[in-house]
């Protein structure tokens, strides 16, 4: 990893880690997938991949609920799904995705997308809930249904409102800054 990938999973993992422990006291609302998501769109998919497994490294472990090794490793596995998918978008939309779409649009797209991940997150997270505790599937999903669906909403919810401050970040640092220089490698004096 070059330095500049290690500096965004290192500051966007504390972003993640912050914004988790701040919104503790309300289950299921969080930036954390937005922050992750965020991570791979500006950055690329490692590093969101990476500010994925480092926050839940930390915070599942370190977590107010406690701990429970299957659901660790569900959470933990599940939350890759936003770099993972925050990387895809940037190659699909390249160096000018902030300017080529009008935001409007883009917004209501991730705010979409933001539900979508978000519920393949929770189908994910209760089936290992199911299998820990040993509660049958249907009813731990129709425990959880109202937990998910607000997890799923406001989610959707962050993803479409936070993407115009995105899109400013993307523009003020530019695209060599965040390595969307495609085709070659960005050269720095001092290089790293």
């Amino acid at each position: 990893m070059r330095a500049r990938e290690a500096c965004a999973t290192a500051m966007m993992t504390a972003a993640c880690l912050a914004a988790s422990y701040a919104l503790v006291g309300v289950p299921n609302v969080t930036l954390m997938d937005f922050l992750v998501f965020a991570s791979g769109l500006l950055f690329g998919s490692k590093v969101g991949v990476s500010v994925a497994v480092l926050t839940w490294a930390i915070y599942g472990t370190l977590n107010p609920y406690g701990f429970c090794l299957p659901v660790f490793i569900a959470t933990s596995a599940s939350e890759t799904i936003y770099g993972l998918a925050g990387g895809l978008l940037r190659r699909s939309w390249g160096p000018s995705w902030p300017e080529r779409e009008k935001l409007a649009w883009s917004a209501y797209r991730l705010g979409v997308l933001g539900f979508c991940l978000t519920a393949l997150y929770d189908l994910l997270t209760n089936i290992a809930y199911a299998y820990a505790f040993g509660v049958p599937l249907p009813i731990a999903l129709a425990c959880g249904a109202y937990f998910a669906l607000l997890h799923e909403l406001t989610n959707a919810f962050f993803f479409a409102t936070c993407t115009p401050a995105l899109a400013r970040v993307a523009r003020l640092l530019g695209p060599s800054e965040l390595g969307l220089a495609r085709g070659r490698e960005v050269v720095r004096s001092g290089g790293t």
